[in-house]
């Protein structure tokens, strides 16, 4: 069979067919069937505010709806990394001193030397003991509690971790992560927030040149 030459055709049998071109509909024309691409927005209610403060809140909120349902383009992330500039945990602290991160299309790059690296016992139950190194993660929001890790809202006990360790920028919380296991395989972790779309970040970490 000949290759086909023109932009627009239907397979053999009709199943298919290929829009390579315009596809123009003269009026009168209708299409049945075509799925949305796109949920309706969630409800927002009339707004009874009495004060400019409430009316903003209340546009506010119907814009992240809009936003959320993929009708309004949604915010742009800014999310920064660096190494938690102060662990408690003395071994976790050598192992960051041994450390650089950086942050590149969506990929957290931590360099590190995982042989020179130390293990110690984390204090949260059930996590074993690894080489770990402390990430602070950048959500770019006003407070890390409108973000969600992996499907889960953080919390003011991440806020005030974060603090803990030195990461003092609104937004930021802290991410300790098993070296010898993201040398291996690639670490994923996804953020969502309200009016942003889902992203998935890949930490890696590579031995220094």
């Amino acid at each position: 069979m000949g290759e086909y030459n023109v932009k627009n055709y239907t397979e053999q049998g009709g199943e298919v067919t290929h829009i390579g071109g315009k596809l123009v509909f003269d009026e009168g024309a209708e299409v049945e069937g075509l799925p949305s691409t796109f949920s309706p927005a969630e409800n927002q209610a009339a707004s009874t505010a009495t004060q400019v403060s409430g009316l903003k809140s209340d546009f506010n909120t119907l814009l992240v709806k809009l936003k959320n349902a993929g009708i309004m383009e949604p915010e742009e992330w800014n999310i920064s990394v660096r190494l938690a500039p102060s662990l408690t945990d003395a071994v976790a602290a050598a192992n960051n001193a041994k450390s650089s991160v950086a942050l590149a299309d969506n990929t957290i790059t931590v360099t590190a030397d995982v042989e020179e690296l130390e293990e110690s016992e984390s204090s949260a139950p059930g996590q074993g003991t690894h080489k770990w190194i402390g990430l602070g993660i950048g959500t770019g929001l006003s407070s890390v509690t409108l973000a969600k890790y992996d499907g889960s809202p953080l919390t003011n006990e991440d806020a005030t971790e974060a603090v803990s360790v030195g990461l003092d920028q609104p937004g930021e919380f802290v991410l300790y992560i098993r070296a010898e296991e993201a040398a291996e395989t690639p670490k994923v972790i996804t953020l969502k927030a309200d009016g942003y779309p889902e992203v998935s970040l890949s930490i890696v970490v590579v031995a220094p040149e």
